[in-house]
């Protein structure tokens, strides 16, 4: 199996931690909740891309979170089951809250469309969309119990003279933005 790369060995060994990739901060697979359900992401909000087919028979290279359209906030909420359920003891979880967005807009990024896209629904889809229910008992290992160090605000930065996308530390022990003195 290891020689047709159908299985990759671990790089740790047995009594040792395994490496830890990027920053620890930005979750690799965030919690998403839109349209009042909570999804898990298969890649950072960032790198979200569009699963429609273009006219080439390519998939849409376009990521969902661009400088013009609204974005979603990262906020703080206990890990619940379900909505009806208690919560697990103890976890707090890390979440990209959507549901602030206008409903038009949650639709979009529940169908994983940019903006283009959105607008063309007979274009086919190259690929299935990546969310995934988020079940907080079987997905302990994506639960995160802080917010992201440095928070993408395509608006928020382009509003303010800086350069578009550019990331924005946050206060620490607070989710405000640092501005700068001007």
């Amino acid at each position: 199996m290891i020689d047709a790369n159908a299985f990759d060995p671990p790089t740790a060994k047995p009594g040792e931690e395994a490496p830890k990739s990027g920053n620890p901060c930005r979750p690799a697979r965030p919690v998403v909740q839109m349209l009042y359900v909570r999804y898990l992401a298969s890649r950072p909000v960032e790198e979200i891309q569009c699963v429609a087919q273009t006219r080439r028979r390519q998939r849409c290279t376009a990521v969902l979170l661009i400088p013009d359209s609204p974005v979603g906030n990262w906020r703080m909420v206990p890990a619940t089951v379900d909505a009806a359920q208690l919560a697990l003891p103890a976890a707090v979880m890390a979440m990209y809250d959507l549901t602030g967005l206008p409903y038009s807009e949650q639709l979009r990024w529940r169908a994983q469309r940019c903006l283009r896209h959105a607008v063309t629904p007979s274009a086919p889809d190259m690929a299935v969309t990546d969310w995934e229910p988020f079940n907080p008992l079987l997905h302990q290992e994506h639960i995160h119990s802080r917010l992201p160090r440095h928070i993408r605000r395509p608006g928020l930065a382009e509003r303010d003279g800086r350069h578009p996308g550019r990331e924005i530390p946050l206060v620490p022990g607070t989710d405000a933005p640092k501005h700068r003195n001007r």
